[in-house]
């Protein structure tokens, strides 16, 4: 049986027998591409743990209620999950990363300012929230009740010395090794740089720094795609070591 579609509110909305009236946004989507109507059944979420059974109440224009039924709390997973630290991209392509990731279960993404990234610095913080958007409208499609987090961005050198007293990352790199010869300890967190690769200064400071190169394929991969490949192999290994 098909599921009813997913819709975002506010945290804290979520209250058993509540009427909210949804978001414009939403309420478009609700009643627009999604053709729900007054009565049909619609899952609310708040990307902060609560999932809720509804349905549609009064539609009038744009604006559409919506009725709580019942709520649940889903606690998030153990651990901080997949990490993925991104080299920033170029518009279309960072936004396609950002999604993607949230559907391969990454729980964190630190974008990362490299020497071969360029991005208007006074812009950052404008695109940062704008990666926060895409990240929480991906939750409804892949039905997750926890939004992924996005921190701002910040130096590679940062990053590594942030990182490196909780047990560093592992870099995407072609020349790295298979999935399967990981440590066991090394972290589920993945960096992968910019489409111009890493300069040589930043690649000997992660080599000294000690970050492990895990191969990605044997093709020659776009670095959004490296990053949802990366995440992926990592989200599933992680995965096989809790069961």
């Amino acid at each position: 049986m098909k599921t009813a579609p997913w819709l975002l509110v506010a945290p804290g909305e979520l209250k058993e027998g509540a009427t909210l009236i949804l978001d414009p946004t939403e309420a478009r989507h609700a009643t627009g591409s999604l053709r729900r109507r007054p009565g049909d059944d619609v899952i609310l979420v708040d990307g902060a743990g609560f999932v809720a059974e509804a349905m549609m109440g009064t539609v009038e224009g744009r604006r559409a209620e919506v009725v709580v039924r019942g709520v649940r709390s889903e606690p998030k997973a153990p651990g901080e999950g997949v990490v993925l630290a991104l080299a920033v991209l170029d518009g279309s392509m960072m936004d396609w990363a950002v999604e993607k990731a949230v559907e391969v279960g990454v729980r964190s993404l630190r974008p990362v300012l490299t020497e071969r990234v360029q991005p208007n610095r006074r812009g950052l913080a404008g695109r940062c929230a704008h990666w926060r958007r895409i990240a929480l409208q991906a939750i409804k499609q892949c039905h997750r009740p926890w939004a992924m987090e996005v921190r701002e961005p910040q130096p590679l050198e940062g990053l590594i010395e942030e990182e490196n007293p909780l047990g560093g990352g592992v870099v995407a790199d072609r020349a790295g090794y298979p999935v399967g010869q990981l440590a066991s300890t090394a972290r589920s967190l993945l960096l992968v740089g910019p489409e111009g690769g890493f300069s040589a200064a930043e690649d000997f400071l992660l080599t000294e720094a000690g970050w492990p190169r895990l191969r990605l394929g044997g093709h020659v991969m776009r670095a959004e795609t490296a990053a949802t490949v990366g995440s992926a192999m990592l989200a599933a290994r992680l995965d096989s070591t809790l069961k």
